[in-house]
């Protein structure tokens, strides 16, 4: 399988890095990323100024490539300019932290650039994994080296996407403007299910906290809103499993 690998956490990403080393030893893979972080940046595209690409192949076990982009703009190029043939499967991720929760998803960096992928009629899937306020702290987005145990446990996650894929196409039928957005429990890979879901109603709040007359950006958690719609991903991912949620953008309206 043709598989284009992106993120929103930038070509240094050690998640990044794990992902692409258990894809590429099994299927024609390339890495189209963006230079630095883009978190929360949902689908924005550059339609001012220019981006810039380089080659970073020493990096990755394929020919990868950098651009100081956001991750749409990323899938854009790479799909329009740098993939030899038009790839299988854009996969975005791994995402540092979870993208579970209607709140998150909607401004996720990582779930736009597989939308980019779908809009293009592209089976897309995006990864992400939860991380608890210590283990999010013990990692640097621009270093590879990781905890032990983190590293274990991201290198676990890739291996079940690596193996995810074999069948992905045939037993999930991937149609236009669909995101398949898969979200990895903070620990216990060796035991987690994957489980079918629907995403979990977060409920949005202020998120930065002003001084004088500016605002800078502070994370709250947010609070999840009731619902009889069972599972959540948010409850999937607590209870240490695996959820899968299917977005279809092609049908949102009812």
């Amino acid at each position: 399988m043709k598989i284009l690998i992106t993120n929103d956490d930038g070509i240094h990403s050690p998640f990044l890095y794990s992902l692409t080393k258990a894809i590429a030893d099994s299927h024609d893979t390339i890495v189209v990323a963006p230079y630095d972080e883009q978190s929360w940046i949902g689908r924005a595209m550059t339609i001012k100024g220019r981006i810039d690409l380089a080659e970073v192949h020493d990096l990755f076990p394929c020919p990868a490539f950098s651009l100081t982009g956001t991750p749409s703009d990323c899938v854009n190029i790479g799909l329009g300019y740098l993939c030899p043939e038009p790839p299988d499967l854009v996969l975005s991720g791994i995402n540092i932290g979870h993208n579970a929760g209607l709140s998150f998803v909607a401004s996720s960096g990582t779930i736009s650039a597989a939308l980019e992928g779908a809009l293009h009629n592209i089976p897309a899937i995006a990864a992400s994994m939860h991380l608890v306020p210590e283990r999010f702290q013990l990692i640097n987005h621009t270093k590879r080296d990781l905890d032990p145990a983190i590293q274990t446990h991201v290198d676990q996650a890739s291996s079940f996407l690596s193996s995810f894929l074999d069948s992905f196409l045939e037993k999930h039928n991937p149609q236009y403007g669909q995101v398949h957005s898969i979200n990895f429990p903070n620990d216990n890979m060796a035991e987690a299910q994957l489980v079918k879901t629907r995403t979990a109603h977060t409920v949005s709040q202020p998120l930065f906290e002003r001084v004088g007359n500016q605002f800078e950006f502070h994370y709250k958690p947010l609070e999840t809103h009731k619902t009889h719609s069972s599972p959540t991903d948010r409850e999937t991912v607590d209870e240490g499993n695996i959820s899968h949620t299917i977005f279809d953008y092609a049908n949102l309206c009812k």
